[in-house]
């Protein structure tokens, strides 16, 4: 390796330099009925909301938030929900 290069042999070599006016990179649409699941601080239960709750139509079984103990029971609440509102014919199940 020569000396020329400014950051021959380290590891700033490997980090890719993003320029001021370069444009920002492509992000993807969010998929899923549900946002990502989080935790409270304050009382460290899991807790989920629905991406459109707008679009929730007439059925009252189906709900915006859901929250739960663990992330392993709420994962069973959402996908109770996504079958209800798959029965149900809800617009949401479709996003």
């Amino acid at each position: 390796m020569g000396m020329d290069s400014p950051h021959s042999g380290d590891r700033v070599s490997t980090i890719p330099h993003i320029d001021p006016k370069d444009p920002l990179p492509a992000a993807s649409p969010p998929t899923g009925r549900w946002a990502e699941p989080y935790q409270q601080a304050e009382t460290e239960m899991w807790t989920v909301h629905l991406r459109l709750p707008e679009l929730l139509g007439d059925d009252v079984r189906l709900v915006d938030t859901l929250t739960a103990t663990n992330r392993e029971t709420l994962a069973a609440l959402m996908a109770q929900q996504d079958a209800l509102a798959a029965n149900a014919g809800s617009r949401v199940s479709e996003t």
